[in-house]
Parts: structure tokens; sequence; C-alpha cells
């Protein structure tokens, strides 16, 4: 039957609208349901909380300022996202409708579903997606460096079965990456718990700009502060704009914050060439090459430590940036993905290898192997000798 002005309604609110349900009902269903929709839903929850008496559709038409079409859609699309269920008893004259309010889901459940899901990325679109995620997803705990030690429970013992299946799987983990080995040690939390929007607005949080603050506080080995003010100069608020090679600039010409480790190999790569180096700051070009190695090899800090010291031993304490490359490009060719997996590469003998790295040395690397001095065992216990009646004298 067809709505009337006429008609009468009466509401009831099925639950209480949270902080949280209304940030899902205003950044997840209203892209997907429209303005108006939105607009009916709360004037109905608004009349339901206040409403003593039952009213005509023509006070709600008013109020709305909607004409009955509009409002039947709107409606309509209440009820396909199960916002409202709708109860009517026709009468003589006119008919009597009851509208029971449900609440929107909360984010980390309407997250969880596919259909949902699916609906709203056609919607906004795969990164404005993404960044609602960031913005409305909770912030957990990191489990990094952390044991689980949780004891598995049958539940087959209670005589049911329980279904711990994800429905949306292409929901990613909230400042998590997935980079082929890369590791990333920074506390993201303790970052986004202790940086204001202001310093670094929300909408420029993408996940492309997370990650290159992890990974660069991660080789240069810098302290969620440093990061923090690092951050807060390459970003224009004016442009809303974030400069990531500004980014990359000022990590290269930080000093390290973390120097110290049980494990040398788990330092930060800047700090562990510069204990290499009996404490003296790293250049800026070789602070490139490390960066280098982590950003565009993608190589964990572990596998860079290794590939620095076995580097080192084999040019003459030199980083020579080609020959830094060639190592990297074979061991990415092998599949370097661990510690063990790189020292098990420090370990290969190669003729062919060994030639190679010898033609990628610079010139003056190759003059010095030239003018090495070769002792024969008479000259040097005739040097040995001299030394002892010099001692003797003393």
């Amino acid at each position: 039957m067809e709505l009337k002005a006429k008609d009468i309604y009466k509401i009831e609110c099925a639950d209480f609208l949270s902080k949280d349900m209304l940030a899902s009902l205003f950044s997840l269903y209203q892209p997907i349901i429209g303005i108006h929709a939105i607009n009916l839903y709360m004037t109905l929850y608004i009349e339901g909380v206040n409403q003593r008496t039952q009213e005509s559709h023509s006070r709600l038409l008013t109020t709305l300022n909607m004409t009955i079409d509009d409002f039947m859609r709107s409606r309509t699309r209440l009820e396909e996202f199960m916002l409202v269920r709708v109860y009517q008893e026709e009468q003589e004259n006119r008919t009597n409708y009851i509208y029971i309010l449900h609440a929107p889901l909360p984010a980390e459940s309407f997250f969880s579903s596919k259909a949902l899901m699916n609906r709203y990325i056609e919607s906004v679109g795969q990164r404005h997606a993404e960044l609602t995620i960031q913005k409305l997803s909770p912030v957990h705990l990191s489990t990094g460096g952390y044991k689980d030690i949780t004891k598995k429970v049958s539940y087959k013992s209670y005589g049911q079965e329980v279904d711990h299946t994800v429905v949306y799987h292409k929901v990613l983990p909230r400042y998590q990456f997935d980079l082929e080995g890369t590791e990333i040690n920074f506390d993201y939390e303790r970052f986004f718990a202790t940086t204001s929007p202001l310093v670094y607005p929300t909408e420029l949080r993408t996940q492309e700009n997370l990650m290159l603050i992890g990974k660069l506080a991660t080789v240069y080995g810098l302290s969620v502060d440093r990061m923090r003010v690092l951050v807060s100069h390459s970003i224009n608020i004016d442009k809303m704009t974030f400069d990531d090679e500004k980014l990359k600039v000022l990590a290269q010409k930080s000093k390290p914050d973390v120097t110290e480790a049980k494990d040398i190999y788990s330092l930060p790569p800047v700090s562990f060439l510069q204990a290499k180096q009996n404490g003296a700051e790293v250049s800026i070009a070789d602070r490139k090459v490390l960066e280098d190695l982590s950003l565009k090899m993608h190589f964990s800090p572990e596998v860079i430590n290794v590939m620095i010291e076995y580097i080192l031993k084999r040019s003459q304490n030199r980083l020579v940036k080609q020959f830094v490359d060639m190592v990297a490009g074979e061991w990415a060719r092998d599949g370097v993905k661990t510690r063990e997996d790189a020292i098990k590469e420090t370990n290969k003998k190669n003729p062919k290898w060994n030639k190679t790295m010898e033609k990628a040395l610079p010139e003056y690397l190759k003059e010095e192997k030239k003018e090495e001095v070769k002792v024969s065992k008479e000259e040097l216990k005739e040097v040995q000798n001299l030394l002892k009646k010099v001692g003797d004298k003393k």
C-alpha cells in the first residue's frame, strides 16, 4: 500500500548510538546509502528518543524537507542495510507504521563484512578506503619480540566447532607491512599516540608514507621522538603534502639514537657500520648506500649488516658502491632473506665471483694491491734478528 502523508508512525530505538557507531554511520555507511538516508535515520533516531505519542508522516516530511518519493527511496536504503525494520497495520482510513531502528555495525564488524567492504570500496575507491580503515581501526599493541604462549584449546571437547575465519581478507592490518623479508623496527603505536594530527595530518598517513617512516627509522636507528620531528619538517600543512625526499635527506643527516644491542647484528645498519668504524660517524655517501639496500633491495637490517661486514673484509675496509651493488644483486637473485642465508652466501667460494669483484674495485685500490711489498722468509728473519739486537742493547 502506498504511503500517505496522513499515515501515522511510531518509532522504537533498539540500540543506543555510541561514538563509534556514529563514526561508522557517517564514515562507512554514508558513502554507500547517501546523505538523505543518513538524514532520515538520524531524524528518526532523535524523534524516537523524544517521541511521546504517535505522529503523522506529514510532520516528519516537513521536518526532513522531503517529498514522499524522496522519503521512500531513503527508507528503502535504510532497510537494505538493516538499519531500520518497518511494520505496518492497515486501517480503514490510514495505515499505521512502526519503525524499529537498529544501530550501524561498529567499524571492526563493518571491516569484517566482505559484502559491505566491497560496496564501500566501489563507492569511495581503494585509497580512500585504506585511509578510513587507518582512521577507524583500533590501535593494537605490537607483539614483535614476544613469544606466543597461549595454551591451545580443542573446542571439539566442548561438543562444538568454532569458526575463526575472517570474512574480509583484503583489509590490511594497521601499520603492518609485508615486503619480502623486510623488517621494520618502529613503534607505530607510540608514534601516533604522541603525534597530533595537527603535526602529521591523518590524510597523509598512507600505507606508503608510514612504511617509509618505519624503514628510515630502522635503517638509521632513529627513535620515535626523532622521527616525529623529521616528519613534521617534511610536511606542508597549507598544501597538505608529504615530501618523502626531504624526509630521506633529514634522516641521512641525523645521528642514530640506537647505538647498542646485545647482538651487534641486530643493530640498525648505520649504527652497525659506525661500530665497525670504531665510533667514527658514517659518511652521507655510505648512509645512502645502506638506505638503498633497505628501501630498494628490501634486505632486512641483519642481512645488510652481514653484507657490510663481508664487503669490508674483501675490499680493504672500503664500502665501494659498485662493489656493494654487485653483491646485493647476487644475494637478491639467490633469494637471501635471513641472517642465516646471508652467512651461507659469505662462505661460498667462487673463483669467477672473485675475479668479478676484483674488476669492480676502483683503480686506486688495484694500484695499492700491486704496490704491496712481498717479503721473503730470509728477509723477515733478518728483520727479526735486528729488532732483537736493538732490544738487547736496551
